[in-house]
């Protein structure tokens, strides 16, 4: 289904990009457990956090590339919110495969949430990256979601990628391990009662313990009950100039997905000055609709089972000098 054209920039080639590299004094998951419960409390009705051996998540209702998230734990960081602003910048086109040879991991797993290969569609899109690379064989099971046109009723479509099909563009999140099981945090939220996000509440949770200790996690969360609001970009998108990431409101659908859907992504719990974006999740389901996690908009009703691994090194690729 590719639209290349001869006229669309070439790949970048992540190795020749900035890098900035940060290793982290990654504390015991007990300690994790301990420090973001009475916040997780404070927003949720009912909340709970352990340490447990990680599920099948090969098995439905995840359908990951890879059984677990333990083995050589990465966050990765690419591009920024720049790339979109004042306009897209469609040069920013990378290629998934360059991080095996950044990490020098195999297998390779990465999870998490990016926006689509434009050349392939010939549109803008949200990708729900979930791929393993073992050697030089490749699983891809990324799930791709765009809409049919502008229109606030338009359908949302969703599309697969094949193997061969490894590339992104102008941001990503992404957690990577080798995919291998063992202990991972176990957080389970349900009936909201504050204002935060599943998200934004672990994230606000590490921030205020851990300070300028940067955790990074990453991981999935299964919506077991209550609907969630997500956005799927329009194809709009590169024909307005935007003056600030609210205005990118305007050029995204928000649609509300009816459980049970699942997410992959990360949570980073502070930014040393690297313009991140501290949590990124897309979401997927088995009914064509997905897309970028807002917020539960059923809170008497929502429950959030979410299953974490904590990264040992944090990395930021293709840094904008330009702060918004």
């Amino acid at each position: 289904m590719a639209t290349e054209n001869c006229n669309f920039p070439s790949t970048l080639d992540m190795n020749e990009l900035p890098v900035v590299r940060i290793k982290l004094n990654t504390p015991p998951l007990k300690c994790i457990v301990k420090a973001i419960l009475p916040d997780l409390l404070d927003n949720f009705e009912n909340a709970s956090a352990e340490v447990v051996q990680c599920p099948d998540l090969t098995q439905p209702p995840f359908n990951l590339a890879s059984e677990g998230l333990n083995g050589d734990e990465n966050v990765f960081d690419i591009g920024d919110i720049t790339n979109l602003i004042p306009s897209i910048k469609r040069e920013k086109l990378y290629n998934i495969k360059d991080l095996k040879r950044i990490t020098g991991s195999d297998p390779l797993v990465i999870i998490g949430a990016c926006a689509g290969p434009y050349p392939f569609f010939g549109v803008d899109s949200e990708c729900v990256e979930n791929v393993k690379m073992t050697g030089d064989r490749v699983e891809n099971g990324t799930h791709v979601y765009m809409m049919k046109s502008d229109d606030a009723a338009a359908e949302c479509c969703h599309k697969s990628l094949p193997d061969d099909e490894m590339r992104f563009s102008i941001i990503a999140n992404f957690f990577t391990s080798n995919g291998f099981k063992g202990e991972v945090l176990k957080i389970v939220c349900e009936i909201r009662k504050g204002p935060l996000s599943f998200s934004t509440c672990i994230r606000e949770a590490l921030e205020k313990h851990f300070g300028d200790e940067i955790i990074a996690i990453g991981g999935v969360i299964l919506i077991e009950n209550g609907k969630v609001k997500v956005h799927v970009i329009k194809p709009s998108l590169a024909k307005i100039p935007l003056q600030s990431e609210k205005e990118l409101g305007k050029l995204v659908n928000f649609i509300e997905l009816s459980p049970p859907s699942v997410g992959v992504g990360c949570i980073v719990s502070h930014d040393p000055g690297l313009n991140l974006r501290l949590q990124h999740f897309h979401l997927y389901t088995d009914r064509n609709q997905g897309g970028h996690y807002h917020i539960d908009t059923e809170p008497n009703t929502i429950k959030y089972t979410g299953y974490f691994g904590v990264s040992k090194q944090f990395t930021k690729i293709d840094q904008s000098n330009f702060m918004l």
